[in-house]
Order: structure tokens, then C-alpha cells, then sequence
């Protein structure tokens, strides 16, 4: 999509304009006048004008993973005082899982608008034509960075460098399979070879990117991927933890948290130290309830789960200086929609009428009728969107649809820990609350916008085919089962792996598969497209090996392995739709990706 089509969201409705190109430069010329006229007399070297903004975004970090939350079996004091110091919500709401709730804190919408309805094989894919924070930011003259775990889409264009991020350093899946070696990514889609602790790597090249000399402000996301599985950690964190008495999971868990909170406090006494800390927003979140069934404040479900305990998350948003709502407790309910119109409003950009979310700048200014209450829905994941199980609540509600016909009503102010289900006592008003979930549930789906195939005109560097974004035809399988991140195929005759694609124009690339043979001989792999054209491989009898990883507990994930590497040249024909591949080997053949480098 081209650049200046980007820019129209931030005046008119997207996907609906009819005027011109020359209309269009002209509204884009005068958006973007009237998004910097505020800077026009800062010279070089001054200090902006508009606020520097550092998002902390944890994964898997409930909201009882605190010791501020009244959980004595960790020890979290620099996200205390973060929160402390901080407008600080106590029921801020996410999805139940990673993928969705990055897309609403990115777009400012419910994540089944942008196509993002689940965590693997391109369900996870935000569509490129949603706004992101980091592109209405760049209209304001912001730097954009993001370091650590992005989610929303593996290949351009949905990957971070198309969607916003001028850098970025981490990496695109649902998680990274070790903590301390292995290959991120940049915006450019290059692998960068790290070993060291990746908390601490994520946490000094934010550092780095907003502490450099710049004219312009800085929007920071810094996505921990902490204390997300699996189980990695340094001895200190894990044997300061370990005295606690607790399980060796839990206390790896723990251990990760610590080890983020250490790193936030290194990072806010950095700015502190440059003078940069007084003009930045700090938001903190976690993107949803914890991955394990431990302490959540009595909150009734988990990770994936459409209950309180499954969406209600940490939250504070700490304004520069000595703003008035810094220091304070808001009850009112708000979410992760919530994000982007507060930052547009905050640096004064137009706020689109589109959005679900609302900005909490009048809330946080105290202005009349700020905290009215309004319903804030969730949605469970899934591979297609479904309406069920799903919830939605206020100031005083929570409505659950667990099925079609199950329905659940609980008072939350009497009762946070949902133990008594009031449906049968107030069936009128739940067939009120009930009719209202679906009709909104009714609008938000996007099914045209789900899991799209990988576009290969978006860039000219090499497109990697990982076999999570891809499919497998029976026998052929994932190793998994469901295919997660870092999951590889294994190939079994009369299966197939494969890939949609699009393209639209005849080229030629060099097709290298990172495979896995353990069959002791050599081996043909086939590639095709459109079931058309074939291209073979001849695969040496080379077994991957198992990386060593330093897991405290057993995974659940799939292991890091090495694979061995061949290449071949392939033509792929405009308007071709499909990859695939497949082998004549009765099993023993696995393969991990394949990647497309233009000729």
C-alpha cells in the first residue's frame, strides 16, 4: 500500500475514500501541516515540543504477578513504583491471548477488525491497511523503535518495518525458542545473530534507540517476551526465587518476572540519568492473564480464558512531569482499545471516529462525565472468529456467553471472583445484556481480513516461508500437532506442506529449504507451484541436532534444532497461488522453512 494512502485514516474514514490522487496529496499535505505546526519554531538540538512515549509490554504476566498486587512469593519493586507513580487502572482489559491484544494496542480497534483473531499460521496476521500507533506517530515527527516480540505478522507487508517501525530488533513469532542464543530480525527482515540474555539485549537496544541524539521525540515499544515459555532464566533470578519454596515452574515464572523488573528499573534510571524521564509517557501492560494457574488476586481463569483472570492485566500510564493524575487509582474500566486515541490525543492528533477504544486524557484531567461506563467486550481465540466464548462487562457487569446457549451474569462489584452466577435470578437482564453482546459481536467480525497469504511483491529481500505460516495435508503433519511457533513439517508420502502466495509477476528465485533427514540416505524433496510447475531436491542423509538449551522444566514448545541448507533456482509465474511441497519418503524428512531471494 502506498505511503500517502496511509496517511488518510488520519482525517477520513479508511477504505472509504473516493477523491483523486491529486486530492488525496493535497489532504495529506494539509493533515501533515497541521500535525507539526506545533514544532515549526524548534530548531535542531532543541528540546521537542511533544512528549517522548515508552511502552512496556510484558507476556504472560497476570495481574496477580506482582508483589504491588499482594502476591508475597515475588518481588516486582521497580513495576511497583512504576505503577505507583503512575495513573494506574485497576481493571484494564486485554484479549486472552498475545497476538489479539497487540493488534487492539496497536490499532486502537478489537482485534477481529484487523484480522488478528488468534497465534499461529497467519491467524495472528494484522491486516497492513489498519493504522498502527507508530505510523499516526510518524505524522507527528516521532522516531518509531520496537525491540523484542511483535506477533502481528511474520512477512511485509504486516511485518514491524511495514507497519510503522522505522527500527526494530527482535523477532515476529508467538515466541522465541531460547533465551540466550539464536536470531532476531530487523526492520529490514536480516537475521542478527545474538548470544547473551535476551531481556537484557531487548532492554539495551531501547535504551540505545531513545537515548540517542535526536530534534525529534521517540515512541518506544518494548516488548519483554518475558516471562512467556520456555522456562529460561539466570542463576541469580532463579536461585534468589528458588529459596521461596515453590515449584520449578512457578519459580522459573517468577524468576523471568524479576529479571524484566530488574531490567525496567535499569532502563527508567537511564533516562532519569539523561534528563529524559520527566517529558516521557510511560505505559506499562501485560497482554494477558498468567500462562500457569497460580496467584491472580482470586480472579477466576487464565491465560485463553474470557474470565476476569483471564483479561484483567496491570495497567498504568505515568504523564510527564508532575501531572495530577500521576499517583492515583482509577476504577473505571478501560482497555487495550484505549491506547491509541489517548496517544493521539495527547500529542494532539485527530482522533478517528472509527476506533473502539477512547481516549483517557479526560478521565485523567478529571473532566465532568469522564468515567462514564461503557461495555468492553472480549473475545475468545481461535482459528476463525466466533462470537462464543466471549464476555463483555461495565462498572457493575460481567456477562459471559460460553456457548450458544450458555450464559453467565456476575455482579462485579459484590462479586470479583465470579462465584455466583446470577442468571436464573436475573434472566430479564441477561436477555438484555445478551442481546446487546451479539449485536456488537455481530460487527466486528472480518473473516475476509484473516490469515492472508504471503504476498511476495511487498518486498525485494528474501521472503521466509516458516512452516508455522504454512499447512499440512494428511499424513504430512506438524510436529506439534498445532502447528506453533518454531514448529517444522514432517513430511510423510502422499502429504503435502504448503503455502498460499501471491504474486503478480513472472520472477526467478533462489528457493533455499532448511531440512532435516534422518531416513540415512539421500532423499528427493519436490517443490511445486499451483500443483503445476516442479522443481526437485536432492537432500544428503544430514540430521539436524538438537541445540542445548538451558530450560529449567520441561517444555512444551519444540526444541531449537540445526538444519541443513539447500538451494535451487525456481520460476515462479505470475498470479501463482500456492507452494508446496512434498517428498517420496515414507517419513524422515522434516523441514523447517523455505526462503524466496529474488534473482
Amino acid at each position: 500500500m502506498q505511503s500517502y494512502l496511509r496517511l488518510l485514516p488520519l482525517l477520513l474514514l479508511p477504505f472509504l475514500c473516493t477523491c483523486d490522487r491529486a486530492q488525496e496529496s493535497q489532504l495529506v499535505t494539509e493533515s501533515n501541516s497541521q500535525v507539526v505546526r506545533g514544532s515549526e519554531s524548534q530548531g535542531v538540538g532543541e528540546e521537542p515540543r511533544l512528549p517522548n512515549i515508552l511502552f512496556i509490554l510484558t507476556d504472560d504476566q497476570g495481574v496477580g504477578d506482582l508483589s504491588l498486587h499482594g502476591n508475597d512469593s515475588i518481588q516486582t519493586p521497580n513495576m511497583d513504583a512504576l505503577l505507583r507513580s503512575s495513573a494506574q487502572f485497576s481493571r484494564f482489559y486485554v484479549s486472552p491471548v498475545c497476538a489479539p491484544t497487540r493488534a487492539s494496542f496497536l490499532s486502537g480497534l478489537y482485534a477481529p477488525r484487523t484480522g488478528a483473531v488468534f497465534v499461529t499460521r497467519r491467524h495472528e496476521t494484522m491486516d497492513d491497511g489498519i493504522m498502527t500507533i507508530p505510523e499516526y506517530l510518524r505524522h507527528a515527527e516521532y522516531r518509531t523503535g520496537l525491540f523484542g516480540k511483535w506477533h502481528n505478522g511474520a512477512t511485509a507487508p504486516y511485518d514491524p518495518g511495514s507497519q510503522g517501525f522505522e527500527q526494530f530488533l527482535g523477532f515476529t513469532l508467538g515466541h522465541f525458542n531460547d533465551y540466550f542464543n539464536g536470531e532476531l530480525q530487523n526492520e529490514k527482515n536480516e537475521l542478527v545473530p545474538f548470544n547473551g540474555d535476551l531481556t537484557q539485549i531487548l532492554t539495551d537496544t531501547a535504551s540505545h534507540f531513545m537515548l540517542r541524539e535526536s530534534p525529534y521525540p521517540f515512541f518506544c515499544m518494548l516488548s519483554y517476551q518475558a516471562p512467556h515459555t520456555p522456562v529460561q532464566v539466570a542463576d541469580k533470578y532463579w536461585d534468589n526465587v528458588k529459596k521461596r519454596g515453590l515449584t520449578d515452574y512457578n519459580t522459573g515464572i517468577y524468576a523471568m518476572i524479576e529479571s524484566v523488573d530488574d531490567r525496567i528499573g535499569q532502563l527508567l534510571d537511564r533516562l532519569e540519568k539523561a534528563g529524559e524521564l520527566d517529558n516521557t509517557v510511560v505505559v506499562f501492560s501485560t497482554d494477558n492473564g498468567p500462562n500457569g494457574d497460580r496467584y491472580r488476586m482470586g480472579l477466576k481463569g487464565t491465560k485463553g480464558q474470557v474470565d476476569e483472570g483471564g483479561v484483567r492485566v496491570p495497567f498504568g500510564i505515568r504523564m510527564p512531569g508532575n501531572h495530577p493524575a500521576n499517583g492515583k487509582v482509577f476504577d473505571t474500566p478501560a482497555a487495550h482499545i484505549d491506547l491509541v486515541p489517548t496517544l493521539l490525543q495527547l500529542v494532539d492528533l485527530p482522533i478517528p471516529e472509527q476506533l473502539d477504544g477512547r481516549s483517557l486524557l479526560p478521565l485523567l484531567e478529571d473532566e465532568e462525565g469522564a468515567g462514564v461506563s461503557r461495555m468492553i467486550y472480549t473475545f475468545k481465540q481461535g482459528y476463525e472468529f466466533s462470537p462464543w466464548p466471549g464476555s463483555m462487562r461495565n462498572g457493575h457487569s460481567l456477562y459471559v456467553r460460553r456457548t450458544e446457549t450458555e450464559h453467565e451474569l456476575y455482579d462485579l462489584l459484590a462479586d470479583p471472583e465470579q462465584r455466583h452466577n446470577l442468571a436464573n435470578v436475573n434472566q430479564e437482564q441477561v436477555e438484555g445484556f445478551a442481546e446487546e453482546y451479539a449485536a456488537f459481536a455481530a460487527t466486528v467480525a472480518r473473516p475476509d481480513l484473516v490469515a492472508p497469504p504471503i504476498d511476495l511483491d511487498a518486498t525485494w529481500g528474501p521472503v521466509r516461508l516458516l512452516a508455522h505460516e504454512g499447512e499440512a495435508t494428511s499424513p504430512t503433519q506438524f510436529s506439534e500437532k498445532n502447528g506453533w511457533a518454531n514448529d517444522y513439517f514432517e513430511m510423510v508420502w502422499g502429504g503435502h506442506a504448503s503455502w498460499p502466495i501471491k504474486n503478480s509477476e513472472d520472477r526467478t528465485y533462489r528457493a533455499t529449504v532448511r531440512y532435516h533427514n534422518e531416513t540415512g540416505k539421500g532423499a528427493s524433496l519436490v517443490l511445486t507451484i499451483d500443483n503445476g510447475d516442479k522443481f526437485s531436491f536432492s537432500l544428503s542423509p544430514i540430521q539436524s541436532e538438537l541445540i542445548t538449551v538451558a530450560d529449567r522444566v520441561k517444555r512444551k514448545e519444540v526444541y531449537p534444532r540445526t538444519w541443513a541448507e539447500i538451494s535451487v533456482d525456481i520460476e515462479v509465474p505470475a498470479g501463482a497461488k500456492g507452494l508446496s511441497l512434498y517428498t517420496y519418503e515414507p517419513k524422515g524428512i522434516w523441514i523447517k522453512e523455505v526462503s524466496l531471494r529474488r534473482q
